[in-house]
């Protein structure tokens, strides 16, 4: 007894030290809890990390001014006593781009935070200058902790990273180890500007070497070059370095970042580990451009659902716009009304994926919802009322959203943005180098669309929801070009290419493995693939 009370005294000056003031009675309470759950609180240690866990938690909870009652404490017990899962725990679960948490950087805190105001779809003018800084001080964050860490590696030949405003109080200088940072503007026809919030300099790109990647307007990069007469004659541009998962996640403490209904992110969660690894043959299957009125669609669908009866039902089907060929005028809402139920009809044939599997159903820039601008709503419900009634597990959700299973993380837009990359980029790639190119560009800028306001519209108060950071497990691209997959910092980058085109490919992902497989004709190659 004489034990628990030294350990209970020594967690209460602990926290009252980490600015928390928790009465003794619950200090006893939650010493009680993790003593019982044969945690060895004697452990300097694992006493320490305690200690940070419940103060990472009260932070999240939003205490500051406010008195700490019983209710918190028993979130605290739940949030550190339950590997990361509490009772909002899902194992699959879709979410909408206006649901997406929407966070802040605490630079005091030097961690993230649940922004309490509410976006706005007709913003205020000032929201798109901030919408640029908020994309500027992410990768500046994470460039930095990149920087830091070669200097840690090594210190006599590290880079140095420096603003726009180091250039302008200077006549010449040679920059060799030493890189800028910011956001290539171009002010007229082929004249551009390197711009952050210190201010703006002009580009001589005519030397300038290029690594791989998609150099376009908006696209943060990392230029270095000899600065004379106001002018910065380039010799080298980079991309940012991008940050795996693991380095990401420390800045967001015990928040859940990604969305859904649970309070922590559920990518720590040992249990639905298990779920997953005993679930190991499960994949999703994801398809773009699902032409729901092309004379063979219903066929070859058809076929895909009957294989797919005979072996282990997928755990979801991911159906992407647009879901016409063309436009149908004034007709196009009668008309996908019809296909959509007819899909239902052909789905609800096959009682086992029906019944096991789900269905999501993401918009493309030209199906009935909301203008050509990002983030979309959702199909109507006048489409889909139909579906929803012979189908119980579909989803129509937004464009952008996420898609959660066990502790996989999926980030999705159905958008054409490779074209865009590839008509206005400093750097053309040759077509191998595409999947590399694109796959380092969003990744290295955190982005969905790095892309100017004018090239890709984006509802500037709703900016984050395209936002990959700290980047997911994978990364859908529903795009017009031909399939691709590629992987950078352990984060999988795809795109499923057309399905209504001749060979109707799709793709199959396996969370378990990580793994991707390529389908090219869904009546021929699925039942070998299955089979293999």
């Amino acid at each position: 007894m004489a034990g628990i009370e030294k350990i209970t005294k020594k967690l209460q000056n602990a926290l009252k030290l980490s600015g928390f003031n928790i009465r003794s009675v619950f200090c006893s309470q939650i010493v009680e809890k993790f003593l019982s759950a044969n945690i060895n609180l004697n452990s300097k240690e694992i006493f320490n990390e305690t200690v940070k866990n419940i103060c990472v938690n009260l932070e999240q909870q939003c205490l500051s001014g406010h008195s700490i009652e019983q209710e918190h404490i028993d979130k605290i017990l739940e949030v550190c006593l339950h590997s990361g899962y509490d009772h909002n725990e899902t194992v699959f679960s879709v979410i909408r781009a206006f649901d997406f948490p929407k966070l802040y950087y605490n630079q005091d805190r030097k961690i993230y935070q649940y922004n309490p105001k509410k976006s706005k779809l007709l913003s205020d003018a000032n929201v798109k200058a901030k919408m640029f800084l908020d994309r500027y001080s992410t990768v500046l964050q994470r460039t930095k902790r990149t920087f830091a860490q070669t200097l840690l590696n090594d210190e006599k030949n590290h880079l140095k990273l420096q603003t726009v405003d180091y250039l302008l109080t200077l006549y010449e200088v040679q920059l060799d180890r030493t890189l800028i940072l910011g956001s290539l503007l171009q002010v007229s026809e082929g004249k551009y500007y390197i711009e952050d919030p210190t201010g703006i300099v002009e580009l001589d790109l005519a030397h300038a070497k290029y690594h791989p990647g998609f150099y376009v307007e908006n696209t943060f990069v990392l230029v270095n070059g000899f600065y004379e007469d106001k002018i910065l004659h380039v010799s080298t541009v980079i991309l940012p370095p991008g940050e795996d998962y693991a380095a990401s996640r420390l800045t967001f403490g015990n928040i859940n970042y990604f969305g859904g209904k649970s309070d922590v992110p559920l990518k720590d969660s040992k249990r639905l580990k298990n779920t997953m690894v005993e679930n190991k043959d499960k994949m999703i299957v994801i398809l773009s451009d699902v032409w729901l009125d092309h004379p063979q669609v219903f066929e070859k669908l058809d076929m895909l659902f009957n294989k797919m009866e005979q072996f282990v039902p997928p755990i979801a089907f991911v159906f992407m716009g647009n879901f016409l060929s063309e436009s149908h005028g004034s007709e196009m809402m009668v008309t996908l009304k019809k296909l959509f139920k007819r899909l239902a009809e052909v789905i609800s044939k096959y009682s086992i994926i029906c019944n096991s599997s789900n269905f999501v159903f993401v918009p493309g820039l030209t199906d009935p919802c909301t203008p050509h601008i990002i983030p979309r709503l959702e199909l109507p419900s006048y489409i889909t009322e139909d579906v929803i009634k012979l189908l119980p597990n579909a989803v129509f959700t937004t464009n952008p959203c996420r898609i959660q299973y066990c502790n996989k993380e999926i980030a999705i837009l159905r958008s054409d943005i490779l074209a865009k990359l590839l008509q206005n980029s400093l750097y053309k790639p040759s077509r191998e180098d595409i999947p590399k190119c694109i796959t380092r560009t969003i990744i290295s800028q955190g982005h969905f669309s790095p892309l100017s306001l004018n090239a890709s519209t984006v509802h500037w108060d709703y900016d984050y929801c395209l936002s990959l950071y700290p980047l997911p497990d994978l990364v859908v691209i529903g795009d017009r070009s031909e399939a691709f997959k590629d992987q950078y910092k352990n984060c999988l980058v795809m795109n499923p290419g057309q399905f209504c085109t001749g060979d109707f490919p799709f793709n199959m992902y396996y969370p378990t493995s990580s793994s991707i497989e390529a389908i090219v004709d869904c009546c021929i190659d699925v039942d070998e693939e299955m089979e293999g």
